[in-house]
């Protein structure tokens, strides 16, 4: 690399913008950290501007010892901060390899684009369907509107999670009823929903680590099971006694398998997950997935759960999660060999 830079912003206020909860500036001092450890980053801004103490400490935290210099004019290579390259894209200008980029013609407005990028980015590959087409576009406009608040963190959403599969399973044991247990699966898919904003805040603010991972994880798989435990107490106390032993067969088989895969992967990588056998699976298939990974898939039972118990059926579907149970269990022991 050949080159040094220098970012003009509008105002202080573009600086210190959130961009997907971060700010602008500290945004590119990641990106110039990335593609030139040892540049300082140097902003220009108007006669008078200075940036925010919270920008300083996003910037002290995703950048840690970068000097910063705040001037109110420059020469040479000047990049309009507004523009927000990414490290690759700063690192083609720096070298030459690229052009400048231009101002936007609505500097706030290309602000706003970039976050919606960034939170379009934090979808993961092993997403189902379910997923992809419903909960993660609901669960980035939860995570957008979070994120317009600085000082939101990852756990913060996980306990959002928490309360949700709480009320749930309130809900369907206080109310012993096929109306209780339809509303406990409406707040299990919205807890499904709800589950993907830690993962997009974490991803967004630079902010994943295993112990938050292990955190998600783990409540997750509790509401997993106090759903289907939840489900086979409803069953019971409505003299359903079939479908109680249905339900707490899955809930059985379940807590099993995932005792198994969460043991394994605490033992191998330190953090807590479930998703050993479906990585194993999809590594097989050279990461395609298929319709069987999709049906198997958490987004997609929470969301035949709710609408099996609207429609008054969830015994039925929940006989069919049993069968998938233990043939999933299977492959989970196979998997942990």
């Amino acid at each position: 690399m050949t080159g040094t830079a220098a970012f003009r912003f509008a105002s202080a206020t573009h600086a210190d913008r959130l961009v997907a909860g971060v700010p602008a500036a500290a945004r590119l001092a990641r990106a110039l950290r990335t593609a030139r450890g040892d540049a300082p980053l140097v902003l220009v801004l108007p006669q008078g501007n200075a940036l925010a103490p919270r920008t300083m400490v996003e910037i002290a935290r995703l950048a840690p010892g970068m000097a910063v210099e705040v001037r109110s004019s420059a020469e040479g290579l000047v990049i309009p901060g507004e523009a927000l390259p990414d490290a690759d894209g700063l690192a083609a200008v720096l070298a030459g390899e690229a052009p400048v980029p231009v101002l936007p013609a609505d500097p706030l407005a290309a602000l706003a684009e970039a976050g919606r990028a960034i939170l379009r980015a934090t979808s993961k590959a092993s997403d189902g369907i379910v997923s992809r087409r419903l909960n993660r576009p609901l669960s980035r406009a939860v995570s957008g509107l979070l994120l317009r608040f600085g000082s939101l963190r990852p756990g913060h959403a996980t306990v959002l999670t928490a309360l949700a599969a709480l009320a749930m399973l309130i809900c369907i044991v206080a109310f012993p009823s096929p109306a209780g247990l339809a509303v406990g699966a409406v707040l299990f898919q919205i807890a499904s929903v709800i589950d993907g904003v830690d993962g997009e805040i974490a991803r967004a603010t630079f902010r994943s680590s295993k112990a938050g991972a292990s955190l998600d994880s783990l409540v997750d798989a509790l509401t997993n099971l106090a759903f289907l435990g939840g489900a086979a107490a409803s069953f019971a106390m409505q003299g359903e006694g079939t479908a109680a032993l249905v339900a707490a067969g899955a809930c059985g088989v379940q807590a099993v398998g995932l005792a198994i895969l969460g043991s394994v992967a605490w033992r191998r990588e330190g953090v807590l997950h479930f998703e050993g056998a479906k990585r194993a699976r999809l590594a097989q298939q050279a990461q395609r997935r298929t319709l069987l990974d999709d049906i198997v898939g958490r987004d997609f039972y929470c969301f035949a759960f709710m609408l099996a118990a609207l429609g008054g059926v969830l015994d039925i579907a929940l006989g069919v999660f049993l069968a998938a149970s233990l043939v999933w269990l299977a492959v989970v022991i196979r998997a942990a060999r």
